[in-house]
């Protein structure tokens, strides 16, 4: 409240008058500033010092506010970019269904030359997609994921005669005030189908435990992983517990436990890695045992609940070792031969990718990579084998062996393998055996014969079993490739892929093999091939991989047109139809994101005006009060002027009265 100090009074001394005066003027021209401060700034706290219990509460709301306002900055560039996809996305649906138009127009016209005027235009179509396919947003791909492509950089390119794409699978992440990032733009996959998605390796290469195999590397016993904790180790009759908790390899826990056994006696026995798990050995006249301590589960976990006495040794469960880059070649549990590579054709381009120097599964990785076929080495979502993927849309892939070694097999990336589905021969059109009818038939050089039904086989394997138990019902002998003495060798190509036969047989007739009746079986092998006088047949491979996505199809189309190849320009039309059911997909969830952005940043901007509100009522200067306060201080300070130049002007006669 104001007042007028009353302190100077006529018996005291000038000195204190003074004093007492100045005092008085000065907490009042303090008060004034403070409080012209406040009304100039429109803030009433403008310090820490100002409202000490306030302070937290100010600089909370504060950086609150800078937050939102960052992620209302994030939702506008995320709208522009998710707005911009998915316009781009409507043109891609639109090129599409122009091109569906070309080949159903062209599978009812029979001009030659008028497929061929159209297979440009279908080239056209391609290059738009590509160009669509490479947009970008302030220097950011729209479909381009979030690659570290830089800026300007297309992510998808002309590559051996096909389209590459150099993008990610996942997309970019935004931060726009919810509870997780939000994906604000799309990717080559989820719009376009540009990786192959058939070898996929089901060998399991079971790499063995070792020393510096991460803990986090191991599935564990159970399967279930590893929780780290304590664990029990019994010497004879000392009981010492081991902490495990910050071990972080498996040589780390060998070496805990192993320092525990020797605690008590370095003679008692040891612990060490042995196959894909833990093995404890106590020596001669010593028992020792692992166990849990109390309700733990670590020692059951690595599979080391166990004991050993005299000599003999107790094998933990099998960790099951996660396969990972860091993964050694000399510790796979299966043989595989390194030496020979695999033989891999790329549309055009054939290549030997071989591993004899390589060292671990990251060096196999980059070998693949080093080829420069647009293909990716991967370890497989289970950890256990590897995948082989092509980046190119358009190409025919194979995989098979090397100058008869056995990588591509032992490895399990084999196009045409022992395992391979008929259903995916033929880019997944299949085999079209006619039911109870013999499909084909092989002629040897001495004349005799026999006929083949592969009614009811599923794979490459049950077609090699029923081609040579057909021989040997027709009584001839049958023998592996390079068998001397047989009337027929059987198998797949020891150099390349596909089927391989042999005739071991003396005559003047042709060796060949024929489809029989309507049956188009030998052809969809890729075995239909005549030898003449020579022995030695190789077919196809008829299971090769190609990428199945807008511009292999594209690609197929126009090829189609220009050859004349109406059975291809269907197979194209089929795709482009799977092609347009994508993107549309596509599309809508690019939608659906873009909706939720706009309503985070709707969101984002309601809460900061509440904020904001907030803050002004908390920090904000109340400019009615504060100009009253104002006019009472003039008031004050006049008064006190006033007063104190009555008092000042006392002489000493006033003083003595």
């Amino acid at each position: 409240m104001s007042h007028i100090s009353s302190a100077v009074t006529s018996r005291s001394t000038f000195l204190a008058s003074s004093d007492t005066l100045l005092g008085s003027m000065n907490r009042t021209q303090l008060a004034l500033f403070k409080l012209q401060q406040q009304i100039s700034t429109g803030r009433q706290i403008d310090k820490p010092s100002d409202a000490p219990e306030r302070t937290s509460t100010v600089l909370a709301l504060e950086s609150q506010i800078s937050d939102r306002i960052q992620h209302e900055q994030n939702s506008q560039y995320a709208s522009g970019l998710l707005d911009n996809t998915d316009k781009a996305l409507g043109d891609v649906t639109n090129i599409l269904r122009d091109a569906q138009g070309v080949a159903m127009n062209m599978l009812q016209q029979r001009d030659s030359k008028e497929r061929a005027a159209q297979a440009t235009i279908v080239d056209g179509q391609l290059q738009g997609l590509m160009a669509l396919g490479n947009l970008q947003y302030q220097g950011v791909s729209l479909f381009g994921g979030e690659s570290s492509v830089a800026a300007q950089q297309p992510v998808f390119v002309e590559f051996l005669g096909g389209v590459r794409y150099v993008g990610a699978n996942s997309n970019l992440t935004g931060d726009v005030g919810g509870l997780t990032p939000l994906e604000i733009n799309s990717n080559g996959q989820e719009a376009f189908g540009v990786y192959s998605s058939r070898v996929k390796s089901r060998v399991d290469l079971d790499p063995l435990a070792t020393g510096i195999t991460r803990i986090s590397d191991v599935r564990g016993a159970p399967g279930q992983g590893v929780q780290l904790g304590s664990v029990e180790v019994m010497v004879d009759t000392t009981v010492i517990p081991v902490d495990l908790l910050s071990a972080d390899n498996l040589g780390d826990v060998v070496t805990r436990i192993q320092h525990a056994i020797d605690s008590v006696d370095p003679t008692a026995g040891t612990f060490d890695i042995s196959g894909n798990g833990f093995q404890l050995t106590a020596n001669t006249g010593h028992l020792i045992s692992i166990s849990d301590i109390n309700s733990g589960q670590t020692a059951a976990d690595l599979g080391i609940i166990m004991n050993s006495a005299g000599g003999t040794a107790s094998v933990g469960q099998d960790l099951g070792s996660h396969l990972t880059t860091r993964s050694e070649l000399s510790t796979l549990g299966t043989a595989i031969d390194f030496e020979s590579g695999l033989k891999i054709s790329q549309g055009m381009v054939t290549k030997v990718v071989e591993f004899s120097s390589a060292m671990t599964i990251e060096d196999m990785i980059n070998e693949v990579t080093r080829s420069d076929l647009g293909l990716r080495l991967e370890i497989n979502e289970t950890q256990t084998g590897l995948n082989l993927i092509s980046e190119v849309s358009g190409l025919e892939l194979s995989i098979g062996e090397n100058a008869g070694g056995t990588t591509a097999s032992d490895l399990g990336l084999r196009t045409f393998g022992y395992d391979t589905a008929l259903n995916d021969f033929r880019f997944g059109l299949g085999i079209e055996p006619e039911k109870d009818k013999d499909d084909f038939a092989i002629a040897l050089h001495n004349g005799r014969s026999f006929q083949v039904n592969i009614d009811g086989s599923a794979n490459v394997s049950d077609v090699l079993n029923v081609m040579r138990d057909s021989a040997v019902r027709a009584g001839l002998t049958v023998g592996v490739l390079g068998d001397i003495g047989t009337d027929i060798n059987i198998g797949l190509a020891l150099d390349g892929n596909g089927f391989q036969f042999e005739d071991g047989t003396v005559g003047v007739n042709n060796f060949r093999i024929m489809n029989l009746g309507t049956s188009l079986v030998a052809r969809q092998l890729g075995i239909e091939a005549g030898a003449g006088l020579g022995n030695q047949i190789i077919g196809e491979d008829m299971a090769k991989v190609q990428v199945e996505g807008a511009f292999t199809h594209l690609i197929n189309l126009r090829d189609g047109l220009g050859n004349n190849d109406e059975f291809g320009m269907g197979i194209a039309l089929d795709g482009i139809l799977d092609d347009i059911e994508n993107t549309i997909i596509a599309h809508a969830n690019v939608g659906i994101r873009a909706q939720q952005v706009q309503l985070q940043q709707e969101r984002s901007q309601e809460l900061r005006i509440a904020e904001l509100q907030l803050l002004s009522e908390i920090q904000d200067t109340d400019l009615t009060e504060a100009v009253t306060r104002l006019v009472q201080l003039q008031q004050q300070l006049q008064a006190t002027l006033q007063i104190g130049s009555s008092n000042m002007s006392l002489t000493l006669l006033d003083f003595l009265r």
